[in-house]
């Protein structure tokens, strides 16, 4: 059975080593953008064709679809999604893991998903507005003050989000021409004709999570649970990235969400997908995910969406599945997710990406570095590697400017974290490398943390106020 799969990142060489280890014996061909080395791999192993070219054109995609003729299609990233490749593939009679352009809505647009979850009364929705102009932005700000997040109102890499607490805004001259500043430099993350450009909500705060679920239209199928590390430096200090690292585990939760809070947040998600298909008249198809926050406020709170994997939350949940995930993915794409059972691996996983000097601030001087790694002796030490942003170009691996390698070990926190720390010690560059050691470490401040929101929440359920937010604006009534 032959399979399509259109991205270049660490997201997909796990889906594809996924397809690599499943017992259907799937000929992986892959379209990217450049050699991902991983991926080749895969697509060499299997049989397969390996296909360069731009992964958002849809002419391009029919012109491989025309050679390969594949029995069914996987689209990893989210702009080949916003760019409607999966329709491209259902219009040429061929089954998909991956959302409609309609489905995908929901991730590049925030605006969307905010009003999606208001007219369908989604729980752990936050109040917000949203703003053409970076001016009507930066305006309702310093005259209004309180605590909010200001965003791109569209899908900006998971980058170029800004909380302001609620006395900033009436400091000095000097701070309101830097937040104005700010709020200029989030607007021109996202600029669509016709859509709002910036949207203000409600600031929370809390632990973060991801979950993820699975679904054929009709089925669906949460996965274990994961959390992010966005920013680029120890500690959570330094700007946003795509993600430095991820945990998850153990079983199916984190140590700091519980049962009762997975399957409400599941149930978020469910009704989510339901509430799209009602707008859009579209089944959705692939995965989706909840990011998510525990708020006193709400319990489990919805940051985003994601309409494909997150990465690296990808590279810490798809290794922990003993099932044939290629087969599961099989399912998702044919209708068939009826059939699937999910097992798991129940001790967690620790991811940790590596990139070079410059990510995430400068993209130019991230690129174009050698890196040599001992993928033999890292694999001595229970890790795997999934390879990113990297290039290979003859027999060198040449970073692309973004994160090159995901690398992961299963095992209790302590356990993984420290065969981590082992196997970074197999990658060099010619430059200097970027990684954070504190990922998975953090976890007892966690439960903490979640405790006391928890106590808090819990207590709003019992008074039926969960939800309910009081107005801060000095004129009575900000939103």
């Amino acid at each position: 059975m032959k399979v399509l799969l259109v991205g270049d990142g660490a997201r997909e060489n796990v889906l594809a080593h996924s397809l690599e280890k499943s017992t259907k014996g799937y000929k992986v061909y892959g379209l990217s953008t450049y050699i991902n080395p991983g991926i080749n791999s895969v697509v060499k192993a299997t049989g397969g064709e390996y296909f360069i070219g731009n992964i958002n054109q849809p002419e391009i995609v029919k012109e491989v679809i025309k050679k390969v003729n594949p029995d069914f299609g996987v689209v990893g990233p989210e702009d080949p999604l916003f760019r409607g490749i999966a329709d491209v593939l259902r219009q040429e009679g061929i089954p998909v893991f991956g959302a409609s352009k309609k489905c995908a809505r929901i991730e590049e647009s925030k605006a969307w998903a905010r009003e999606l979850m208001w007219k369908y009364s989604i729980p752990g929705r936050l109040r917000y507005k949203v703003f053409y102009t970076i001016e009507d932005a930066a305006k309702f700000i310093l005259e209004y003050g309180g605590s909010v997040a200001v965003k791109p109102a569209g899908q900006a890499g998971g980058k170029g989000v800004k909380v302001i607490a609620d006395l900033e805004a009436y400091l000095t001259q000097d701070k309101r021409e830097a937040l104005t500043k700010s709020v200029n430099d989030i607007g021109s993350l996202y600029n669509k004709e016709g859509e709002p450009r910036i949207i203000i909500e409600e600031k929370v705060d809390g632990p973060e999570y991801t979950l993820h679920v699975l679904t054929d239209g009709k089925t669906t199928i949460p996965l274990p649970l994961a959390q992010d590390y966005k920013n680029a430096y120890q500690d959570g200090i330094g700007p946003e990235t795509g993600g430095m690292g991820s945990i998850s585990g153990p079983i199916e939760l984190l140590p700091f969400i519980n049962n009762e809070e997975y399957q409400t947040t599941y149930d978020i998600v469910k009704r989510t997908i339901d509430a799209i298909y009602k707008e859009t008249g579209e089944n959705y198809v692939g995965v989706i995910a909840g990011q998510m926050m525990l708020t006193e406020l709400w319990g489990p709170t919805v940051i985003e969406y994601y309409s494909r994997f997150g990465d690296p939350e990808a590279s810490a949940i798809i290794p922990r599945i003993e099932s044939d995930f290629g087969e599961i993915i099989e399912f998702t794409a044919t209708g068939h997710l009826s059939k699937a059972r999910i097992k798991l691996n129940d001790q967690p996983s620790i991811v940790k990406a590596v990139a070079t000097l410059g990510y995430p601030i400068s993209k130019q001087m991230a690129s174009g570095r050698k890196i040599v790694l001992d993928l033999d002796k890292m694999k001595e030490h229970g890790c795997m590697v999934f390879f990113g942003s990297v290039a290979l170009e003859g027999m060198q691996l040449i970073t692309k400017g973004s994160r090159a390698l995901e690398i992961v070990a299963i095992g209790d926190f302590r356990e993984a974290s420290e065969n981590l720390d082992k196997c970074i010690q197999y990658v060099s560059s010619d430059t200097k490398l970027i990684y954070r050691t504190d990922i998975g470490r953090t976890v007892e401040y966690q439960i903490e943390k979640a405790e006391i929101i928890r106590y808090s929440y819990k207590n709003r359920e019992k008074r039926g106020i969960l939800g309910v937010s009081a107005d801060w604006s000095p004129n009575g009534g900000l939103w």
